[in-house]
């Protein structure tokens, strides 16, 4: 299902972000029996007048809204500022972890059970965070070495008390 909408960019002072605002009964559409966690926070493919996409999480506003964070490189690249009024395309994402995942740590992970269960045991923003400190480096072989370099330090970590410091390897038992 994909649903098209209004919505003007407005500026969180608090959090120091630019984001679009989403209503409780657009979130209300996406939202299906199978989903354990709020309305208002969902994964979704987010596009932009039809021009920048990607994948993010709503985040509850409040006065049943939920927030969408747009960041500056995209309001640049859109050509659009605070106050405007943009066109948004939103689409569930159905994706395991809600991120594209480097060929090179699924790899890793079909090989190695015990860090694949390990991996699979934590939060899906520790998951989210992992994938995306591998996902950043531009060669295959740093992304293999720090895929490898993460899940050693994970499974190193006590068990079900794992952190992003743990995986990290600043916080090894």
């Amino acid at each position: 299902m994909e649903t098209p909408f209004q919505s003007k960019i407005d500026y969180l002072e608090k959090l120091k972000l630019h984001y679009i605002s989403v209503s409780e009964e657009l979130l209300q559409q996406f939202h299906t029996p199978e989903d354990t966690g709020s309305v208002f926070n969902q994964r979704f493919l987010v596009t932009i007048n039809d021009e920048v996409s990607w994948r993010a999480g709503s985040v509850s506003l409040g006065n049943r809204e939920a927030y969408i964070t747009l960041s500056k490189a995209r309001m640049k690249k859109l050509g659009v500022d605070k106050g405007d009024s943009v066109s948004v395309l939103l689409k569930k994402d159905t994706s395991k972890y809600g991120m594209d995942v480097p060929e090179e740590f699924e790899e890793l992970l079909r090989q190695d059970n015990e860090a694949r269960k390990r991996f699979e045991a934590l939060t899906m923003g520790v998951q989210r965070a992992s994938i995306y400190i591998i996902a950043q480096l531009k060669s295959s072989q740093k992304r293999i070495d720090k895929s490898v370099f993460l899940m050693e330090n994970l499974k190193k970590a006590p068990a079900g008390k794992e952190t992003m410091r743990h995986i990290l390897g600043k916080e090894i038992s």
